[in-house]
């Protein structure tokens, strides 16, 4: 079913965006590729202003905002809206994430438990986006679009073990669209991955992996482990590393790999 409704959509978004207008629309591709099947399997969102954001269930609002993540990504990486205004919208969107995953939790918290939820989960997002950003401007090419495959898949694998649902399919989806986008681009042209796409990428993995768990799943080691997976990416700019590309871009892999492999393993023996 979900090759047919998930998988195939998925593909065609990617073939359709990044195969017809290049890399530079990555962003809204993963955002689709996500997205449809999404809506095909759970109904499509209500309108955006009708969501109740505060207490709402908190689905609908991470379609939007990875919808609204891929527009902006893809709209700073065509350059079509000055860097800062693009780049101020984007962080609006990373800040607040926290907020929209975590409305059935903030329902039954305190104000301070909710306050040093958001706070955290919100530094902590920035972290990975910032690492992925300083990356992407080091290595523009498969190495982004290689590591995000795997924490995508790490992703779909940790919710399949932790969660119910089908977030786990959609993450499962979204690392296929990945590496189908990176198939399709370098066939005729060098694959670049835009710090525009980076912000998609950011969400959709943070997104997915933390919607809608309740707290016994959000303080998994295997799950925190795959959540700051990306990290690693930031030591691409480390300056003597960024002197030795092939040497950052190895240690990087391997760190993103070390991480996955860590939360898989734990993951597997609990």
């Amino acid at each position: 079913m979900w090759l047919l409704f998930g998988v195939l959509p998925a593909v065609a978004a990617i073939l359709l965006g990044v195969g017809v207008g290049g890399s530079r629309w990555l962003a809204l591709a993963i955002a689709v590729a996500i997205c449809v099947p999404a809506a095909i399997a759970e109904g499509w969102p209500d309108w955006l202003w009708t969501l109740d954001l505060m207490h709402g269930a908190p689905e609908p609002a991470l379609w939007w905002t990875l919808m609204l993540g891929g527009v902006l990504g893809t709209v700073y990486d065509l350059r079509l809206l000055p860097k800062v205004v693009a780049l101020g919208l984007e962080a609006v969107l990373v800040v607040m994430l926290p907020w929209f995953v975590s409305a059935p939790l903030r329902a039954s918290w305190s104000f301070e438990l909710s306050a040093t939820f958001l706070v955290t989960v919100c530094l902590v997002i920035l972290f990975l986006w910032y690492a992925l950003r300083q990356s992407a401007k080091r290595l523009p090419g498969l190495p982004i679009p290689l590591a995000m495959m795997m924490v995508l898949g790490v992703d779909a694998w940790l919710l399949y073990q932790h969660a119910v649902g089908p977030d786990w399919e959609l993450a499962g989806v979204a690392a296929v669209a990945l590496a189908a986008a990176m198939m399709t681009a370098t066939w005729h042209r060098p694959f670049v991955c835009g710090t525009g796409a980076v912000l998609c990428l950011t969400l959709a993995h943070s997104g997915l992996l933390l919607c809608g768990r309740s707290e016994d799943e959000l303080l998994k080691l295997p799950l925190i482990l795959g959540w700051v997976m990306p990290a690693p990416m930031l030591l691409a700019a480390i300056p003597w590393l960024r002197r030795h590309r092939v040497v950052g871009t190895c240690l990087s892999l391997f760190g993103v790999g070390a991480f996955g492999v860590l939360a898989v393993w734990l993951s597997a023996a609990a």
